[in-house]
């Protein structure tokens, strides 16, 4: 069964770029086609999540750069390094045909996006 999403593509393909572009999916989130499939509402919802959270740390990491240093910044950036991998991970998931709610994120994302 084909999974409906907004741009009309294959459920894998679609989950491939909003996670790729994140802005896609935090874009995607705030759309309310009754005929999206849920799964897909929540990839757009769990994309969008991981994208506000990597926008915040960019910006804390911004604003302590020179105050806390090294420390901060490097905290920060395995955060990040630690969203990619889920990301690709859900990515490859999606490949395979399955709904891969990431730990904490997936939380976050239904808290959000109710």
């Amino acid at each position: 069964m084909r999974k409906k999403s907004i741009m009309g593509l294959e459920y894998k393909w679609e989950i491939l770029l909003v996670y790729l572009i994140g802005i896609l999916g935090f874009i995607f989130s705030f759309m309310k086609d009754k005929k999206v499939d849920p799964d897909v509402k929540f990839q757009y919802n769990q994309s969008g999540t991981i994208f506000i959270i990597s926008l915040g740390l960019s910006i804390v990491s911004r604003m302590f750069r020179y105050t806390f240093g090294f420390l901060i910044s490097y905290a920060i950036g395995v955060v990040q390094l630690l969203l990619f991998v889920f990301a690709i991970i859900t990515i490859i998931k999606a490949f395979n045909d399955e709904t891969y709610e990431i730990p904490v994120i997936g939380n976050i994302a239904k808290s959000i996006w109710k």
